[in-house]
């Protein structure tokens, strides 16, 4: 009977915009919504019953939207990137390649919780943008 090796390496970029993208997305989220709400509602620090310009709400909803599918598509890839890293076997495997295994492991794991919270922070952002209006006060 012969054993079938898989290659457990998976390529680094796919492991950092696995890691990096929903947070990204999350940050732009929240620093572009919150300028232009700024910006729209308290002009000079006087603030406005309505925001100034009318596009104001359609474009951060579209950002919301952006930035949401930008923060599932790097779930997904961590999550991809967890499923062909598969569990963690160090019987036969050299040195070097136990190390990069390792690694491996251990920032798709990371990823994967990463990439799962700043997921939830996007959804949670997206359904405050829907409830509150960026011009009332709180």
């Amino acid at each position: 009977m012969t054993t079938v090796h898989r290659d457990s390496r998976i390529s680094m970029p796919y492991v950092l915009i696995g890691l990096f993208a929903a947070p990204f997305a999350w940050m732009l989220q929240m620093m572009f919504a919150e300028t232009l709400a700024a910006q729209a509602c308290y002009p000079y620090n006087h603030p406005l019953g309505a925001p100034l310009v009318p596009w104001m709400r359609p474009a951060i909803v579209a950002l919301g939207a952006l930035c949401l599918i930008a923060g599932a598509f790097g779930t997904w890839l961590a999550w991809r990137n967890l499923r062909r890293v598969g569990p963690l076997q160090l019987g036969a495997l050299n040195r070097e390649r136990r190390t990069r295994a390792e690694l491996d492991w251990f920032l798709t794991r990371v990823a994967v919780m990463c990439s799962a919270l700043f997921l939830f922070a996007l959804i949670a952002t997206d359904i405050a943008i829907a409830i509150v209006s960026p011009c009332r006060w709180w």
